[in-house]
């Protein structure tokens, strides 16, 4: 009886353990960093940014949001997240997209370009004053990352992002 008992518990126990390790945080097996600390590693390099806010590819509705910033096929990218001023007479905003494969990484250049132009071209109308901070933005590749830079302290902000997919 007692021994039948141990045998319970010891099943128990076991059970418990499988549980926990199967509950256990994913590993990234794509190979890029996690963009929630890729995103705050580059707004804490510049201090002058306004209140931001934030889409990612880890929110419900991503596709959709991804959209706006890019026309690109959302089955490419593994990854991405914006941030982008609260405040609409802005122009400051991060964008980083990892795409799924290398090859694709020109593509994605190429539509945060055209998204860097269609910003341009809206707050033209309404705030020149933030259109010459658009045209000082940066878009950049990376390896699997293409990335749109607008914001004071754009060399800082591109040196956050670089540390960061180093220490990766």
């Amino acid at each position: 009886m007692k021994k039948q008992k141990t045998g319970w518990k010891l099943l128990l126990v076991l059970t418990m353990l499988v549980m926990c390790v199967g509950c256990g945080a994913k590993k990234n097996t794509s190979g890029s960093v996690s963009m929630y600390d890729l995103r705050t590693a580059m707004e804490a390099a510049d201090p002058d940014l306004p209140e931001m806010l934030n889409a990612s590819s880890a929110e419900k509705d991503a596709e959709d949001k991804f959209s706006h910033i890019s026309d690109m096929d959302y089955k490419k990218v593994d990854s991405y997240f914006v941030s982008y001023s609260s405040d609409g007479h802005k122009a400051d905003e991060i964008v980083v997209i990892a795409v799924k494969d290398k090859a694709d990484v020109d593509e994605a250049k190429e539509s945060l370009t055209k998204h860097q132009q269609d910003r341009y071209n809206l707050l033209q109308s309404y705030e020149p004053k933030q259109v010459s901070r658009i045209q000082d933005g940066l878009v950049f590749t990376k390896g699997q990352y293409a990335v749109l830079i607008i914001t004071s302290h754009n060399d800082d902000v591109r040196k956050a992002f670089e540390d960061t997919i180093k220490s990766k």
